[in-house]
Parts: structure tokens; C-alpha cells; sequence
């Protein structure tokens, strides 16, 4: 076994966690109609892809596509995405016709900040009851969230409630009264201390009588006080408006972790109460908070009841995806997914995981990944994942970003022959490299790394098992391949993903599941991984594009994968779905 491998066993036995699973992905379509696979099982045409159909979820359990309004798509050319440029791209993340495939399959979307705010991100907002008049009207926003659930899409949007901006009203009327010597009206709806010192998360308010405020992010976010009844009573009119006035599904939730600085569980119990509300107002309120924290933590505010927190286990170059295929150890990913599994939902049997493998807060994925094949297996591995995987816009097309937080949010690439709609600048970001194609040159690709998203997205909706499973991890006896099964309503799939460099046949036990049809598979190699090459797949971070230097096939020796009784035969780097 080799440091790195061993360097990750350590790190999941210590997180109680465990590890395993595997990866997949794939890109080249098999041949038109069905193939038998060496007198075994028949393979769908086109991997299943097109051969499958899908019923759209009605339930909470989506796959979403995280937007940065500003970056999006650019609708009047001032330089600025806006709600119009997001409503004019939405038949890109789904069209709403189940039958179709050019879309991306999206069934959430995720809004990062709308309300009005001093910055160019918004997470500081002066009022929570408008949208940035940047982005466009109320009007325009209300039809992109019509627009939207026409097509099956649930809109959520960032709701920032640990602090507000200091030019909010009520941080102004705070100062007024504090000055006048009043400490029980608006002063109560922030953290304000007397001879605090100017310290880390505490600054002089500036109204003399040595007043400080709490300010954990910045000091243009003074944190507010989540215990006060009167903010309380806020936040119920707030929530009302957005889900019954607006229409919207729900809302992902900013920084949980800094509710109260006191204790985790005090935060879990603004969270709950806050979860306990909105339900009230709409039954079927679909929450996802932010807790950047370790494993336990993030396990430990889902006694809140909120459906879900993102999983930041998985993301990052330290996180279990990219620790699966650097050492090529997919056994030990299937185990985690049981383990995180039964831990959430021993907090709330209701848990519904939120992975990820990058978002606006972090370097984007296909920075670490140095080519299509790792980008694809990465895809792979989270998007077979159960709970409801979030993808940041512009995953999908390998745009690039790492650095200060403006390079993580540049304009989407809609194409590289053609400026319409893309958003050129943002304010901060520098030196970031352009994917070499756009949108509308991978749609036509059916080796891009765009149309891998489509496949995997379309396979998972074509399984319902796999993200409302019950996941059981199912050792195949090789490292590099491993896989889980995943049962719901009585029906079960098991998923198999090799993570190496070569391919390899395993025997799935008889105690796991009895294989009677394949369901879809995935190919993740993109002809630019040697085979012979122990395969890195970071880069140097810079925002670059590394390119390997390579062009054999890893996967040159099998081109698609076979079932013969209890018998699976994998390619390099790819992912099958059974049944």
C-alpha cells in the first residue's frame, strides 16, 4: 500500500467515517442500438443515455446547479449577468421535456446572494424583502422562478441571516438608539459589548461610549443576534414573503456554522427553529446549509431537522473524491458513503446529503484535475453519490478558477466564437484561463466533458434508488473497483466503479444483489491518462490548465464493459449501473 493510500485510510478511520466506493463517468456512446456483452447481459444502447426513460422528481431529492447571478449570463450588455440572462439560459439546464437530451438534466437551482447589497457578491445585505436592481426587477425575478417551474426547475436562493450589511436599517437605527442611551429595541438585533477592544471579530461601532459590535466575517457584516425575539419575528415575515408572496422552493443557508458563537448546538437551535417555521409556511421547504466545519460538526447540526448540509468531505483537494482517484483506492469510497450515510440519518432519518466537489468559495474542480479523464471519474463519484449533488456553474465545461474568491466566479463560457451574454469582468478577479471550448462547441462533442454531465445527471434520474437509497458499500476484492448497492421502495441498483488504469473483472456476491439487468454505464476516458503513468491529478492551482503530455488510451484493452453471470468486466475509469 502505498503513503498516500495509507495517508487516506488513516484520515477516514479518524473522521469514524471509513471510506470506499469507486468512480465512473464516461463520454463515448456505444454504438447505435443494443450489443450483447459476450452472452451475458445486453448493454443499452448509447450507455442508457437515451435508451431509459425518466419520471422528473417530485420530491426534494434534485440535482442542483449553483449560479452566481453576476457571472451567469449578460441579457442588456452592460457587463453584469442578471435574472433575464438566467431565464434565457434555462432550457440549457433543462427544457423540460424528459424525453429530450440535449439539456443538462437540472432539476435545482441554487442563487448565490439577489437581495440589495454594497458588493459585487452580496452577502451583505441592506434589505431582505427586494431584489440588487444589478440583477434586473422583482418582475424580471419573479419570472425567472415562474419560468423555471415550468420546467420542473425549484429555485432556492441564498439566505444570509447571520449577519446583515452595517447599511441596513436596522444596524442604523441600532447606532441612534445606542447612542441615545437605549439598549432593548433595534440595538437588540445585533451583538453590541462595551470595552470589547478592536479585536478579531469585534470592531469599535464608532458612536462613541465605547460600544463594539460583533463582526465575525468583516466589519461591513455586523452579526446579528439569531435569540432575539424581536429578530425572530424579522425573519417569520421575511421567510413569508420569499415562499408565499415569491414562489420560491427554499433556501441555502449562509454560514450556519457562526450563528452563535457560544456553542454548535445553539446554532442548531436557531437553525431548527428556523427549519420549523418555514415548513409551517410551505410543508415541502427544501433548506441546505453552510456549515464549513469537520465532519462531526456537520453531522451534528442535522438535529436541526434542515434536509441538508453540504457535504465538505467531498470537495477540494484534500477531500474524499479527489483522495480516491489520486490513489486509485475506490474501496475505501463506498465505505464512507454507508458510514456519512448512516451518521446523518441517525440525526435526522430524514438527512439528505448535499456533495459537491467544488462551489464559489473554493478552486474550481477542473483546476485539480489536470485533464477530462479525472474531471469525468470525479463527476462520477459524487454524482452516483446519494443526496442531492450541487454543481457549480461552468463544472461542466472545465472552467477554471483558484486564488482569491473573484477568480472562483467568472463569467460562464457560453462559447469561444461568440461574446453574447458572457459576463467579462468581475470586479477583483485576475489571470484566469479560459476553458479552450465553450458551451456551444461541447454541445456538439460527444467526447466533451459537457456531455459526460448530461449522461451522468441523465443515468442518475433514470435511478431513483441512487439518490433515495439505503446504501450498503459491497467489497469486490480488488482496490481499485468497488461499489455499493442502493435500495429504495423495495427496488435495488448497485453501482460499480473502477477507479484504475486498467481494467478488471470481479464477481459481485450473491448476498449483494442478483444482476438481471444494466441499467447504463459511463465511460470517464478521454484518451489523455497513460496507462503505464501513476496518475496525479492535481495541478499547480495557479487557475492554469494543466495538459498531460500523454495521448494513449488508458482504457485501450476493453472498450465497454461486460456482465456474465455474476461476472463485471470494467473498463479503466468508468461506472456501471445494475439492476
Amino acid at each position: 500500500m502505498n503513503m498516500k493510500k495509507t495517508a487516506s485510510l488513516l484520515l477516514s478511520a479518524a473522521l469514524c467515517l471509513g471510506a470506499a466506493a469507486g468512480c465512473g463517468g464516461g463520454d463515448t456512446p456505444t454504438p447505435a442500438g443494443s450489443s450483447p456483452a459476450a452472452s451475458g447481459l445486453t448493454l443499452p444502447a448509447d450507455g442508457g443515455y437515451k435508451t431509459v426513460s425518466i419520471t422528473p422528481s417530485a420530491d426534494k431529492y434534485r440535482t442542483f446547479y449553483e449560479i452566481f447571478p453576476y457571472s451567469f449570463c449578460d441579457s442588456d450588455g452592460n457587463g453584469i449577468g442578471d435574472f433575464k440572462g438566467i431565464t434565457s439560459k434555462l432550457d440549457y439546464l433543462n427544457d423540460g421535456n424528459a424525453e429530450t437530451t440535449d439539456d443538462l438534466g437540472i432539476e435545482g437551482i441554487w442563487l448565490m446572494p439577489i437581495m440589495p447589497s454594497p458588493s459585487y457578491h452580496k452577502y451583505n445585505v441592506t434589505d431582505y424583502m427586494a431584489v440588487d436592481e444589478a440583477y434586473g426587477t422583482m418582475d424580471d425575478f419573479k419570472t425567472l422562478v415562474s419560468e423555471s417551474h415550468k420546467r420542473g426547475i425549484n429555485v432556492i436562493i441564498d439566505f444570509v441571516i447571520n449577519h446583515t450589511s452595517r447599511k441596513h436599517e436596522w444596524y442604523q437605527k441600532a447606532l441612534e438608539e445606542l447612542k441615545a442611551g437605549k439598549t432593548d429595541g433595534y440595538a437588540e438585533y445585533y451583538h453590541f459589548e462595551k470595552d470589547k477592544k478592536d479585536t478579531k471579530g469585534w470592531k469599535d461601532a464608532g458612536i462613541g461610549g465605547g460600544w463594539y459590535y460583533e463582526c465575525e466575517f468583516d466589519e461591513d457584516m455586523p452579526d446579528v443576534n439569531l435569540k432575539s425575539e424581536k429578530v425572530r419575528e424579522e425573519y417569520k415575515k421575511i421567510v413569508d414573503f420569499w415562499l408565499k408572496d415569491i414562489g420560491l422552493d427554499g433556501f441555502r443557508l449562509d454560514a450556519v456554522l457562526w450563528y452563535e458563537s457560544t456553542s454548535i448546538q445553539d446554532s442548531v437551535e436557531d437553525l431548527k427553529w428556523l427549519y420549523d417555521y418555514a415548513k409551517t409556511v410551505k410543508s415541502d421547504v427544501y433548506m441546505v446549509g453552510e456549515c464549513w466545519s469537520s465532519s462531526g460538526n456537520i453531522a451534528e447540526f442535522y438535529q436541526s431537522g434542515a434536509d441538508s448540509f453540504f457535504n465538505f468531505d467531498m470537495e477540494g483537494v484534500n477531500g474524499q473524491v479527489v483522495s480516491t482517484i489520486n490513489t486509485k483506492y475506490a474501496k475505501g469510497y463506498a465505505e464512507y458513503l454507508q458510514n456519512w450515510q448512516e451518521l446523518i440519518r441517525k440525526n435526522n432519518a430524514a438527512a439528505i446529503d448535499a456533495p459537491f466537489i467544488s462551489n464559489h468559495d473554493t478552486s474550481r474542480s477542473a483546476s485539480f484535475f489536470k485533464n477530462n479523464t479525472t474531471r469525468k471519474m470525479a463527476a462520477s463519484l459524487y454524482l452516483m453519490a446519494p443526496g442531492n449533488p450541487f454543481i457549480y456553474y461552468g463544472e461542466e465545461i472545465g472552467m477554471t478558477g483558484s486564488g482569491d474568491d473573484p477568480n472562483k466566479r467568472t463569467g460562464m463560457y457560453w462559447s469561444s466564437t461568440d461574446t453574447t451574454g458572457y459576463v467579462a469582468k468581475i470586479p477583483g478577479s485576475v489571470g484566469v484561463t479560459k476553458p479552450e471550448t465553450g458551451v456551444a462547441q461541447q454541445q456538439t462533442d460527444e467526447n466533451s466533458l459537457l456531455s459526460f454531465y448530461k449522461r451522468a445527471i441523465r443515468l442518475r434520474s433514470q435511478n431513483p434508488e441512487l439518490a433515495r437509497g439505503t446504501l450498503k458499500a459491497v467489497d469486490l476484492g480488488k482496490d481499485s473497483v468497488s461499489g455499493f448497492v442502493t435500495e429504495y421502495e423495495d427496488s435495488k441498483v448497485m453501482v460499480i466503479f473502477n477507479v484504475g488504469t486498467t481494467a478488471e473483472t470481479v464477481t459481485v456476491p450473491s448476498t449483494a444483489m442478483e444482476i438481471k439487468e444494466v441499467r447504463g454505464y459511463l465511460l470517464c476516458d478521454s484518451g489523455d491518462v497513460s496507462a503505464a503513468a501513476d496518475v496525479d491529478p492535481f495541478a499547480d492551482l495557479t487557475g492554469g490548465d494543466t495538459k498531460t503530455t500523454s495521448e494513449t488510451s488508458a482504457a485501450a484493452d476493453v472498450k465497454e464493459p461486460s456482465v456474465v453471470g455474476a461476472q463485471v468486466t470494467m473498463p479503466a475509469y468508468s461506472v456501471i449501473v445494475l439492476k
